[in-house]
């Protein structure tokens, strides 16, 4: 399978033929939201919902920022492009780059009033022209990847044909809800920046990211490579190891260096380290285990621009690939003095630049986890009225698993 996935991608890779995508980045505010207080409170108080109102759907709405999300009915949207659908939303991930922007600690600032929610599953109920031409119709199932538009935490929303998947009948949407944002981040980063083979050994810096629990779940997986998993948590390490790792450990920096000796000796790798004490080794980690420092604040693990990659090579007889969570990287030009150089990959810039690439990936992604090659995590689902809870969740608790808003469940 990996070297299936890898002839697709690389061809799309070497093609001198993609076209740039002419979408301009824009975040969906809703005008019609209404900045005074929501005339339901009786019905907010007792179910936490808002009673109905023809013409209009609930939906979880950030009006201030670091406030509790507002619970109000907002006007149902509706297509105006002829690439656009709308979608019945059944659930919703939240990710960490919405409780961010909730706390206005993302690298853009939106604009006020917003509804956060860009990964969501859902079936169509209004489907443009254009949609119609590309094979969409009514009652079709889909994850939508809105990363330029949001609104995901409400009953219905609109995103276009170039960020929707059909989802496979016979797999239940909650499975795949929290699946594409994660896993193209992961499969992208791993084919392009170092075309990983099976057998690689590969060290994976978890920390907290849902995308590093991805990137395990493909190298151990799909890629069949050897897999050593750092994490922030004990409970994260044993996410980890539930996908099939040689080894995972919680973040402890004066045991990590021996613990991935030891794993080498058992692996029968050579030369663990290239020079004494392992000095080059441990630059390289650095970069991606300095994370763990106390002086590295929230907005530093839960950024989902911070997925890196670099080769390093232990011996002749081997190589191992380091990935995951990284600190920010503003030069890293001390890091190719040192032999070596931090690739960071970010999926915006990937969606407008190689969007072929971005829908391969994508295909590939629903493939592997419609044959069972991998296995997405949740940690927490709640229903809409919590919302707060799941927001708070990503904020307070260090676990990589993902979290799911059922949109239903009032």
């Amino acid at each position: 399978m990996s070297t299936l996935v890898s002839r697709r991608i690389f061809a799309h890779f070497c093609s001198n033929h993609l076209k740039k995508s002419s979408m301009r980045s824009r975040v969906v505010s809703f005008s019609s939201i209404e900045n005074e207080k929501s005339p339901n409170l009786e019905e907010n108080a007792k179910s936490g919902m808002p009673a109905s109102e023809p013409g209009k759907i609930s939906a979880a709405v950030l009006k201030k920022f670091s406030d509790p999300l507002i619970l109000e009915n907002i006007e149902s949207p509706k297509i105006l492009q002829a690439n656009e659908v709308l979608i019945n939303v059944d659930y919703c991930a939240f990710n960490a780059s919405d409780a961010l922007l909730a706390k206005n600690l993302h690298t853009f600032k939106p604009t006020l009033p917003m509804v956060l929610g860009y990964e969501f599953v859902g079936k169509l109920i209004q489907v443009g022209e254009e949609a119609k031409k590309e094979g969409y119709k009514i009652g079709d199932k889909v994850i939508a990847l809105n990363k330029e538009r949001y609104g995901g935490l409400a009953k219905q929303c609109i995103a276009e044909i170039t960020d929707i998947w059909k989802v496979p009948s016979e797999i239940k949407s909650v499975d795949v809800v929290g699946l594409l944002d994660d896993y193209i981040t992961a499969l992208i980063a791993l084919e392009n920046k170092v075309n990983i083979l099976e057998e690689d050994i590969i060290f994976i810096n978890i920390g907290i990211s849902s995308t590093g629990l991805a990137a395990v779940d493909l190298a151990t997986n799909v890629f069949k490579a050897q897999v050593i998993s750092v994490c922030a948590t004990e409970d994260g390490a044993a996410l980890a190891r539930e996908k099939g790792v040689i080894a995972s450990f919680k973040y402890k920096d004066r045991k990590l260096l021996k613990q991935i000796e030891e794993i080498a000796a058992e692996k029968d790798i050579k030369k663990i380290f290239d020079d004494e004490n392992g000095e080059h080794l441990k630059k390289i980690l650095s970069c991606f285990t300095n994370i763990y420092k106390s002086e590295i604040t929230i907005q530093d693990l839960l950024r989902d621009d911070n997925f890196a990659v670099v080769l390093h090579h232990f011996s002749r007889e081997g190589r191992i690939v380091i990935a995951g969570t990284t600190a920010t990287i503003k030069n890293d030009s001390d890091a190719s003095k040192n032999g070596f150089t931090i690739s960071g990959f970010n999926l915006r810039e990937c969606r407008k630049e190689n969007p072929e690439i971005y829908r391969q990936a994508g295909d590939d992604v629903l493939q592997f986890i419609e044959e069972g090659l991998i296995n997405p995590t949740s940690v927490l689902t709640v229903g809409l009225p919590k919302v707060n809870d799941a927001l708070e969740f990503i904020l307070n608790n260090k676990s990589p698993g993902k979290v799911i808003v059922d949109i239903k469940n009032s």
